[in-house]
Formats: C-alpha cells, structure tokens, sequence
C-alpha cells in the first residue's frame, strides 16, 4: 500500500497536481470497486444461502449447491476479465489453487459432480 502511495504521488499527482489527483484516484478507485463487485454477483448473490439448521451440507455440496460458474464465452473473455473467477465451484473447492488452473480441473470436477449426482452449475 505504501509502495503504491508513493508511486502515485510521484507519477500522478506530480503531473497532474493535488486536485486532479485526488479525481483521478476516486475515478480509479470507483471503477475498481465496480470491477469487484459486478464480477462477484455474477457468481453469488443470486444463488440461494445455507439454512441455519442444515447439517448435511458439507464443503463439495456447498461448492455445487451454493456457487456457480461462467462459462469461458468462445474466445475466453470471460475467464481474462474474471481472472479465472468465472469458476467458482473449483474455486470454492480449491481455494489455494492458482487460478489459472481452474479451466484445467474443471472437466474432472464435473465428472466427479455427475458421478455423485450434483448438479454442476456453468451459465453463460
């Protein structure tokens, strides 16, 4: 955070001076939380929640009951805008894998998915 303060300083308000600055970063910061939020709807808020006395949900089925997945689009837009967020079952599943992996596992998780009889949940 520092090292980004002082870079903005140095580049953006040395330029552009205090003013303009401080527009430019409420512009920058208001596209960014836009940004965050838009692509996190897409992937959660419209999806039902876990009832407060449901004891059988367990980390697969929350993954394939409570999250669901972007498809890619034809030339994979979706997952370079998303930074591969657009998988969020394999995200909620693998929480520390790199994200970019998740395009790669994908196919196996919605094998292990119909094997079990979940519902693997990609909308375009």
């Amino acid at each position: 955070i520092i090292a980004r303060h002082v870079i903005w300083t140095a580049v953006v308000t040395a330029h552009f001076g205090l003013g303009k600055s401080v527009l430019l970063f409420l512009a920058y910061d208001w596209l960014s939380a836009n940004y965050i939020f838009i692509n996190f709807a897409i992937s959660h808020t419209h999806l039902g929640v876990v009832e407060k006395d449901d004891t059988k949900v367990d980390w697969v089925r929350y993954a394939a009951v409570y999250t669901m997945n972007a498809s890619p689009g034809p030339f994979k837009f979706i997952s370079w805008w998303m930074g591969y967020l657009n998988f969020q079952i394999e995200h909620h599943l693998y929480p520390s894998m790199p994200q970019f992996r998740h395009p790669i596992i994908s196919p196996r998780v919605k094998a292990l998915f119909e094997k079990h009889g979940l519902t693997y949940d990609q909308r375009s």
